[in-house]
């Protein structure tokens, strides 16, 4: 990154932190494939985002770098500001969600999560981490799927799946009811397989 790009990136993450700009431009955003040296900084998003992300450990993120489809990560500045996990149908993978999406549809990839830290809400990270995503949805010729807990709501990740076209296909309760979440799947050929 040249001198004056790096000082550019550097108003705009000041700016996004003090709330006086909504979306860092894609350009600044370095998406790179997750590696254990960003596993801590993952960690740490994660927690920040519960209850809306399921707790896990550090053993899980380093599995998943082996294990998944997708594990990739925005940096800005160096450091992780978002992730998306995401696997393909075939995995040996465990998650109610995941299951349910594993007894209905043939073939899907699947996000497992997606994190942005949220000083960077509404900065396009989220729908950068999801256009890139969906890239691979399409090469591989499948739908997307994904749940949001609409107990507890989380009514920012529901708008932001409506708006990216995901659409309700189903909902389960989880954690003995504690949470409701609803079953989502974008389709990338009108069709659901």
């Amino acid at each position: 990154m040249n001198y004056s790009a790096y000082w550019l990136l550097h108003i705009l993450y000041a700016l996004t932190k003090s709330g006086t700009v909504n979306t860092i431009d894609p350009k600044f955003m370095q998406i790179i494939t997750v590696r254990p040296a960003y596993l801590r900084e993952i960690l740490l998003l994660n927690q920040a985002a519960i209850p809306h992300v399921n707790e896990v450990d550090q053993e899980f993120f380093h599995q998943q770098l082996e294990a998944s489809l997708y594990f990739r990560a925005i940096l800005l500045e160096g450091s992780v500001k978002a992730f998306l996990l995401g696997m393909s149908e075939t995995a040996s993978y465990q998650s109610l969600n995941f299951l349910w999406f594993q007894e209905r549809y043939s073939k899907f990839i699947y996000v497992d999560r997606i994190v942005v830290d949220e000083q960077f809400h509404r900065g396009g990270l989220g729908r950068a981490l999801y256009t890139d995503f969906e890239g691979l949805a399409k090469e591989r010729g499948c739908p997307m799927a994904c749940e949001v807990n609409i107990r507890p709501p989380n009514p920012i990740s529901t708008k932001f799946h409506e708006s990216f076209g995901f659409c309700e296909v189903g909902q389960q309760q989880t954690e003995g009811g504690a949470k409701r979440v609803s079953l989502m799947v974008k389709d990338m050929n009108d069709t659901i397989l």
